[in-house]
């Protein structure tokens, strides 16, 4: 059933992965640059955990519609071991407790993770094919 929506579901995909990244990005430089603590900022904030909530679901639903696993392909590795460390480079890089250069070199880390998980999963190669 959910493989006649395979499209639908990628495209979906696709476009919440975009919208993640950039709502990352600019959540990064706004942290960064003025500070936390701002009204908007937490409505920007729950947004975007409602977009990566959305977006785990359509990565379950595109496994689930190919009947795929994870560690079947190495591409997929690959980008979930990117995603562990871009979420572990975000959290440093907002973490007021943490040095500013600390936090800026963990922001630009995550950003470059998240463009081998773009690429990894365009190319369908392992990092990008920068290892191979």
């Amino acid at each position: 059933m959910l493989a006649e929506h395979y499209a639908l579901i990628k495209n979906i995909h696709i476009g919440l992965a975009l919208l993640s990244g950039s709502l990352f990005a600019l959540r990064g430089l706004w942290v960064l640059l003025v500070g936390s603590g701002q009204g908007l900022q937490k409505t920007v904030n729950r947004f975007s955990y409602v977009v990566d909530s959305c977006l785990l679901l359509a990565a379950l639903l595109l496994l689930s519609a190919l009947n795929f696993t994870p560690l079947s392909a190495a591409w997929l590795q690959a980008k979930l071991v990117l995603l562990l460390l871009y979420v572990l480079l975000g959290v440093l890089a907002f973490r007021a407790k943490y040095g500013i250069t600390v936090r800026w070199l963990a922001y630009c880390a995550a950003l470059l993770c998240f463009a081998g998980m773009y690429y990894s999963a365009r190319l369908h190669l392992p990092f990008a094919g920068l290892l191979s």
